[in-house]
């Protein structure tokens, strides 16, 4: 058959199974496979080109590895040494600044946690059994998980597989198939898991409950605890206000806020400045010239944050009313530093003091690392998450729940109010989407989504409410009746 190459013969123990054999010059011997489904010598011959390539016709065989010593094939090599390795690169990237802590430690937790755990429910344990289907089941195994978490789970593995494939650890054949690792597919309601409070009342009922929280923390002996609990309450502010992620506002450094006094003069304050200057026996004419300027002055201040580490990795900067919640933190750091000094003793605190006796905070502190014996130190984020859904399980009888999402809410909560509060005032969109860090394509697509209740009711309703503040709020049938 096949020119010579083969032949099609039948043995005689059995003569109703045909087999094709080959001579391999290579290694002088003769390689055989059995023709399946042939019942007659024509349906044997007819079959023998694809039972030929099969068995890779005039190929060397490979040596197999039985003395020690002797290396594996490529494509079967021990899966998990190379998941180490893996890791350990990473690694490497991060101490050469190539990616961030929180990039390494997401890969870390998705492949030693639940990448391990699929491979060893799969059996999977060398790189041989990596073919296309073998990751399917993982949305299965993760089911728990949000979409968007599994697709930043898969994202990650898919990251892995290409290392594999950069090391020529996979068979060819498999290595060039696209649908190698599985891709999730998101829909609109996967992009509500961070559903922005219902509304400034909503809001405030949260706020109310994190403030008896950190009263609460005034009797606990460790006077640390109500330190930590005023940082949060402060952070909370800050992402409410601002809108940032969280890991932007804890890479914040004092250095990357500028305070700004943006009050206006008061006709009905300066009366009431004035009043009070004359019941002291003052005139206004004894007043300086600033004097006289600033008479009347309601003060109001904002904080310009200049946002260097982004996920984006674009810098930018967000103005927002934060200024006082911030100056407020500032001091109760200070006030921390002067009354443990003697046994903090912390790194990067000097013996500096200001013209009010506390010490001076180093403008290269981060706003909310607290000062620790052995520096200054960030809580890690799974620690605000869990105390998040702590206070929020507190306060859940006291609350409305979202307005158009199943989820709870989510420190990512803050970052959605802000954008809906944007959207509600009718900012710029170029403008929004530059404060929250995104592209004007994503805030359409993902923020755009956000409930539009006050917008609906001016605009859509097409209600006149002139030039007075509406005093909104939700009524049933019978009282319009």
């Amino acid at each position: 058959m096949l020119e010579g190459r083969a032949e099609v013969v039948a043995y005689e123990r059995d003569l109703s199974a045909f087999f094709l054999r080959l001579y391999v010059k290579a290694t002088r011997s003769y390689k055989s496979r059995l023709i399946e489904g042939a019942s007659t010598l024509a349906e044997a011959c007819a079959a023998s080109l694809d039972v030929y390539l099969a068995i890779g016709a005039g190929a060397a065989p490979q040596k197999r590895g039985t003395k020690t010593g002797t290396k594996l094939r490529p494509q079967n090599q021990d899966l998990l040494f190379w998941l180490g390795r893996y890791l350990q690169q990473e690694q490497e990237r991060l101490e050469a600044g190539l990616i961030k802590p929180a990039t390494l430690k997401n890969k870390q937790e998705t492949l030693n946690r639940h990448f391990k755990a699929y491979l060893t429910e799969s059996g999977i344990t060398r790189t041989s059994q990596i073919k296309v289907g073998c990751f399917d089941r993982y949305e299965i195994f993760r089911s728990q998980a949000t979409a968007l978490t599994r697709r930043k789970e898969l994202s990650i593995i898919s990251t892995f597989v290409d290392f594999l494939i950069k090391h020529r650890l996979l068979d060819p054949y498999e290595a060039a198939q696209k649908t190698l690792v599985p891709k999730v597919r998101l829909k609109d309601a996967d992009f509500d898991s961070n559903p922005p409070f219902r509304d400034e009342e909503e809001w405030r009922t949260i706020l109310n409950h994190i403030r008896r929280w950190v009263k609460e923390g005034e009797a606990h002996p460790n006077p640390r605890t109500l330190h930590w609990r005023r940082m949060f309450w402060t952070l909370l502010l800050l992402l409410r206000n601002s809108g940032m992620r969280p890991a932007e506002a804890r890479a914040l450094r004092w250095k990357d806020l500028e305070f700004e006094n943006i009050g206006r003069i008061s006709s009905r304050q300066r009366d009431l400045d004035l009043g009070a200057l004359q019941q002291q026996g003052i005139d206004e004419a004894e007043l300086t010239d600033y004097e006289r300027e600033t008479l009347g002055r309601v003060d109001r201040y904002v904080v310009h944050i200049r946002v260097l580490q982004s996920k984006t990795g674009a810098m930018r900067e967000v103005t927002c009313n934060a200024a006082e919640a911030l100056s407020r933190w500032r001091k109760w750091q200070r006030q921390y530093l002067a009354n443990h000094q003697a046994e903090l003793r912390c790194v990067g605190l000097t013996s500096a003091v200001a013209a009010d006796g506390l010490p001076i905070i180093p403008d290269e502190t981060l706003v909310f690392a607290l000062p620790d014996k052995a520096g200054w130190k960030l809580s890690p984020y799974n620690t605000l998450n869990v105390r998040w859904r702590e206070l929020i399980t507190q306060a859940s009888p006291d609350l409305k729940g979202p307005q158009l999402s199943e989820h709870p809410y989510t420190i990512y909560s803050c970052r959605s109010s802000r954008a809906q509060e944007l959207m509600d005032l009718g900012v710029d969109v170029y403008l929004a989407a530059t404060q929250l860090g995104h592209s004007v394509a994503i805030l359409e697509k993902i923020y755009a989504r956000l409930p539009q209740r006050k917008r609906a009711t001016k605009e859509a309703a097409v209600i006149d409410f002139g030039k007075r503040k509406p005093s909104n709020k939700i009524i049933s049938v019978d009282e319009i009746e």
